[in-house]
């Protein structure tokens, strides 16, 4: 019966650090993936919006599907007719959306993180009962203590599993937190300087 109880925890922990390792993956693979040079792309197409080159600078910019600073800017140029209240708006609606993309799966990772260890905990108080219960069976009285020594050490795998899960989802929990803020930063700082630009524009 304890047994049982073990192999279930280990069985639920092997399950945890399955997803904890595909979100670490996943998650990797997509910052990765968005990772670009706001003040390169800017400066590549600076001379273009001051010219009032629209269709020149969206050119110039490039493939920006799937990359949320180049989207951004992109987003900014295609709008540039609209006054500038209106548009800084839409570049904050669109990073709003955009930070949603970038903490999706982050809170499951930070729930693993948080109840990994409890789970392995869970599975160390059920070995270490079913220890006592056979502390007072015939096995006992026939091999000693080595019965519940045995027994406790097989119930401290279990806490040894949760931990081995958590430790990393804790620590790729904070390091995609901080990826987060950095982008969240960088898209703000983009918007500041494309308003800049459109509004340098507008005067010239």
């Amino acid at each position: 019966f304890g047994n049982l109880h073990s192999v279930f925890i280990l069985v639920v922990l092997l399950l945890c650090s399955l997803v904890c390792l595909a979100l670490i993956v996943e998650r990797w693979l997509y910052f990765r993936r968005i990772s670009t040079n706001p003040e390169k792309a800017i400066a590549k197409i600076r001379g273009n919006i001051l010219s009032n080159k629209m269709e020149d600078a969206l050119t110039m910019l490039g493939e920006t599907e799937g990359n949320p600073i180049l989207s951004l800017i992109y987003l900014a140029i295609k709008n540039a007719h609209l006054p500038k209240e209106q548009l800084a708006e839409i570049l904050l609606a669109f990073q709003l959306r955009q930070r949603m993309l970038f903490e999706r799966s982050l809170g499951v990772l930070g729930t693993l993180g948080n109840t990994a260890p409890f789970i392995g905990l869970l599975g160390t108080v059920m070995g270490i009962i079913q220890a006592f219960r056979d502390l007072a069976g015939p096995q006992a009285q026939a091999n000693g203590a080595s019965v519940v020594a045995t027994g406790i050490a097989e119930a401290l795998v279990a806490t040894a599993a949760g931990l081995f899960v958590a430790i990393p989802a804790v620590v790729f929990y904070n390091f995609y937190l901080k990826k987060v803020k950095y982008f969240v930063t960088e898209m703000e700082a983009v918007s500041v300087d494309v308003l800049v630009l459109l509004s340098l524009r507008k005067e010239s």
